[in-house]
């Protein structure tokens, strides 16, 4: 039932359509246009998440900035080696406060006064007790004697620990020193404080490289405040930290420090708050762009109806107009006698004033958007005022005209309704049969105005009223049923539609036709 009323046109003029070339340029700007919308669909939604990114990495690269100094501090922490002048007991002032200070020292051989092997118990220093122990600490301190390096790390194969804890053996002139870095204790809790005083700006922890593409690394309980310590799943999942990759814990050692919690809880806002901005500043780009090609659209649409309007209605007046310059020319040749001619000048007559109407009609309609006219009361009165002008048309079709009118009142552009009933009117008189009735009532908001007469249509024939071009044949008949090209009521309907009115066509067998149109009340 419902069509676009442009391919309609173009299917009536054959010639105005589009050709296959221009049909294939059409398709591929749609093509192209919709890969286009892809494109920068994806762009938009992509900028938020790479601007937090990389947000993310400045920032991270900042703290790395502010904290390097305490990175170092740890890694030197870490490989230092206080002075110890003499060890005999293993329990010497001396031997205690070099073992308070370095918190994860776990054995120390002289290697001038009879290569003796010391192993940490508490604050002190024993004999060791353990073989397997003894051999494996004796075999790290002669590989790093035969390396002669200050800082030897054990590799994998002599580590039964590697990759669980960190070891290196430091080498003196007179000392070998073997430290262990085992994550979670409280060694290294000690071991952070002393390297991290006075100033505790942040947590460190150590991390293995391959770690960091983990997901099923666990928090861990020591990694958490107020501990120094940070554990692994910490250091590579909290957003405002960073790792450096050293040496000097080994083979695969990160080490990696992270803020606070209420540095990371800031942290957090803030990138959440870019986003979120980030977000809303492409979300109103895309709108922008829609909207755009939504006007774009609509100014395209407008273009073109507006061009069919004005093209249905020129064609429209060609017949009417090729009938007036006939019956002029009849007048002028003298072919008729005076009766006849009084009667077809009065026929000219009615049919200027009915194109005159459908001119004025058609160009309200395709200025679209402009002034409606002046709103005014359409009473009892203005309604006798407009049918007094077609009632010599009914006294010439000898056809009667019935007024039954309310004294209520609608409230309306006068010009554009004015044009709206005379279309009715005329239509009756020119399409309907027997008497023509022209009924007001008000119901609650609305004005309701009918005109009505005893023809009949078929129920789908009302389909085909308010479209142009569209006339209606007589099942086994040849020709039109009806004279004329639809113009009249396609404008109305365009102009109903346009000035918020309803439109009604009803028909029934027995009951003759009637159209009933509805405007706001006054």
């Amino acid at each position: 039932m419902y069509r676009h009323r442009t391919s309609r046109f173009r299917l009536l003029h054959p010639s105005l359509g589009l050709s296959r070339w221009q049909h294939l340029q059409q398709r591929s700007g749609i093509a192209l246009l919709g890969l286009a919308g892809l494109v920068l669909s994806a762009l938009l939604l992509a900028v938020p998440r790479y601007y937090r990114l990389d947000q993310l990495d400045k920032g991270r690269t900042a703290y790395m900035e502010a904290h390097w100094v305490d990175f170092e501090a740890v890694e030197r922490h870490w490989k230092s080696l206080p002075i110890l002048q003499s060890l005999r007991r293993g329990d010497e002032p001396d031997v205690r406060r070099f073992l308070s200070n370095q918190p994860l020292v776990v054995a120390l051989l002289d290697r001038f006064e009879g290569r003796r092997l010391w192993i940490r118990q508490g604050d002190r220093l024993v004999p060791p007790a353990d073989p397997a122990l003894t051999q494996q600490y004796l075999g790290w301190m002669t590989h790093a004697e035969t390396a002669q390096r200050f800082e030897w790390n054990p590799p994998r194969e002599q580590d039964p620990d590697f990759g669980k804890v960190a070891t290196v053996v430091l080498l003196s002139d007179r000392w070998l020193v073997v430290k262990r870095w085992r994550p979670g204790s409280p060694e290294v809790e000690r071991e952070l404080e002393a390297a991290l005083a006075p100033n505790r700006a942040l947590r460190m922890g150590l991390i293995r490289e391959s770690d960091y593409d983990r997901r099923d690394l666990v928090l861990q309980p020591w990694g958490a405040e107020p501990n120094l310590q940070a554990d692994p799943r910490r250091i590579a999942t909290l957003p405002l930290g960073t790792a450096t990759k050293t040496n000097a814990f080994g083979d695969g050692w990160n080490l990696g420090g992270v803020g606070f919690d209420a540095q990371q809880q800031a942290f957090r806002s803030s990138l959440k708050r870019q986003y979120w901005g980030v977000s809303g500043i492409a979300a109103l780009v895309a709108l922008t762009i829609l909207l755009g090609l939504w006007l774009r659209y609509r100014t395209r649409k407008k273009a073109v109806l507006d061009a069919d309007r004005m093209a249905s209605m020129t064609h429209s007046l060609k017949t009417p107009l090729a009938i007036l310059k006939f019956r002029c020319d009849s007048l002028r040749l003298g072919r008729l006698d005076p009766d006849r001619a009084d009667e077809e000048l009065l026929k000219i007559s009615e049919e200027v004033d009915h194109l005159t109407t459908i001119i004025e009609t058609g160009l309200r309609v395709i200025r679209g958007g402009g002034a409606p006219g002046p709103r005014g009361q359409a009473n009892r009165a203005w309604f006798q005022e407009v049918m007094d002008d077609l009632r010599p048309g009914f006294d010439a079709e000898d056809r009667p005209l019935d007024l039954k009118l309310a004294p209520e009142a609608g409230h309306a552009p006068l010009s554009s309704l004015r044009a709206a009933v005379l279309t009715l009117v005329e239509n009756a008189l020119a399409h309907g049969k027997g008497r023509v009735t022209l009924e007001t009532w008000r119901a609650r908001r609305r004005f309701c105005i009918q005109v009505s007469d005893e023809g009949s249509l078929e129920p789908h024939h009302l389909k085909v009223l308010g479209k142009p071009f569209q006339r209606i044949r007589e099942s086994g008949k040849e020709g039109f049923l009806r004279e004329g090209q639809g113009l009249g009521l396609s404008l109305l309907v365009q102009v109903a539609a346009q000035e918020g009115w309803g439109l009604t066509f009803a028909s029934g067998p027995g009951e003759g036709f009637s159209a009933l149109l509805e405007i706001p009340a006054a």
